[in-house]
């Protein structure tokens, strides 16, 4: 998945349902957490940082030491959130994601092989293939080339901003 997507998607779930986290513009900065997972990417070890094995962990981490220092929670559950998307967007989008690196190498996802084929069946219209499938596979080691952004990504960023401006506007108004 695209480094705009993994940024926007979770933050405009977040923006909308717990608007109030966003009172100070940095606020918008937590979403690169989003990107946390492709560091094991900079590093040549594709699968280290989608692993519940070492996320999990980091996001406990973030839990604890916002309680210890602030003794609530308000920015880390936010953090972790946003850290925790990155595998659900990669599972979504075929992976591979292997959730117990580095014990098991292999990593799952989702793909979705249907087809529309016009002209074709009783409306001029057919789906064929199944809609969603299990794809299990290794994540290539070393160092490698990934896409850097998408129209989903610009897609998303989009939805993002329109929001954004949409529901800081509506505030303002019902403040008057």
């Amino acid at each position: 998945m695209d480094f705009l997507t993994h940024i926007f998607l979770p933050l405009t779930v977040a923006f909308v349902l717990r608007r109030e986290l966003f009172d100070h513009p940095a606020a918008l900065g937590l979403a690169g957490f989003g990107l946390l997972s492709d560091f094991d990417k900079f590093l040549g070890t594709p699968g280290l940082m989608h692993s519940l094995v070492t996320i999990g962990p980091i996001c406990v981490a973030i839990l604890a030491a916002e309680r210890l220092v602030r003794d609530e929670w308000v920015y880390g559950p936010l953090i972790a959130g946003f850290v925790a998307s990155h595998l659900v967007l990669d599972f979504v989008d075929g992976g591979p994601v292997p959730l117990l690196y580095p014990f098991v190498e292999r990593g799952v996802g989702l793909q979705y092989p249907a087809q529309t084929v016009f002209g074709e069946g009783p409306i001029g219209l057919q789906i064929e293939g199944s809609l969603v499938a299990a794809r299990a596979a290794t994540p290539r080691p070393g160092h490698n080339t990934y896409g850097f952004i998408t129209g989903d990504g610009v897609a998303w960023m989009l939805v993002f901003l329109l929001l954004f401006v949409v529901l800081r506007q509506h505030v303002r108004d019902t403040e008057v």
